[in-house]
């Protein structure tokens, strides 16, 4: 399985390929999902997401990104960073620690016909992102094993997924806007300081200096320029 990891200008394709192939060989799944993405608070922005098996139903639900608070496992994942398996409507890890499924995530199991859902990930803390990676339909008869072989598998995903074009490039996803955020942006690509776009939306300085604040905080940015660079 590592021997014929793609190597060199790694594409999308390239990771599905390999995921559909040596990866599925060695361990056998029905559906796949990857994801890199950034962690704003209590959010979890998809800048990058790679999928085998889901129908579009499912993909249009998850989303760009999505409360934590709205899936407990990832909620958990990312509190402890350790593999897990989400099965019907009980949720476990290898130490046993108790994990609450949502009702979100229990009904997208039964609703997608799911089965046994594997997952885990990388997270780097310092700049608050990661990868995260679950299959469904896996056989689970020794979950010891299928908590090891995760454990390889998350690594070996997240270096690929950062090779992508898409996780190096930081999309904005202006769709996690309110419609007076998206207003302001497109003040704001207009070239309008904030006094005048306050001026122009009848509200004051202060208020347009926050509602910005809330923008950088759920685009991952944190100035100005940075909005109207990728924009642009």
């Amino acid at each position: 399985m590592l021997r014929a990891l793609p190597v060199f200008g790694v594409t999308e394709n390239d990771v599905l390929a390999w995921v559909e192939g040596p990866l599925r060989q060695f361990f056998p799944f029905e559906k796949f999902l990857g994801s890199y993405g950034k962690l704003l608070g209590g959010r979890a922005q998809i800048l990058s997401l790679v999928t085998s098996g889901y129908p579009t139903e499912f993909l249009l639900e998850f989303g760009r990104g999505f409360d934590l608070n709205e899936r407990g496992c990832i909620a958990w994942w990312v509190s402890n960073r350790k593999p897990f398996i989400l099965h019907q409507s009980i949720a476990s890890s290898e130490a046993g620690h108790p994990i609450v499924a949502s009702s979100r995530e229990l009904d997208e199991v039964n609703r997608f016909s799911l089965g046994a859902v594997a997952a885990h990930g990388v997270i780097d803390r310092f700049v608050d992102a990661g990868t995260y990676i679950s299959f469904a339909g896996v056989p689970i008869t020794r979950p010891e094993q299928t908590f090891a072989a995760l454990r390889l598998i998350a690594p070996v995903l997240h270096a690929l997924l950062l090779q992508t074009k898409q996780a190096e490039e930081s999309l904005l996803d202006l769709t996690v806007l309110t419609v007076r955020q998206r207003e302001l942006v497109g003040l704001a690509l207009e070239g309008l300081p904030d006094k005048a776009i306050a001026k122009r939306l009848a509200i004051s300085e202060h208020t347009v200096g926050n509602h910005f604040r809330a923008i950088y905080a759920k685009l991952g940015i944190s100035k100005r320029s940075q909005l109207t660079a990728l924009l642009k």
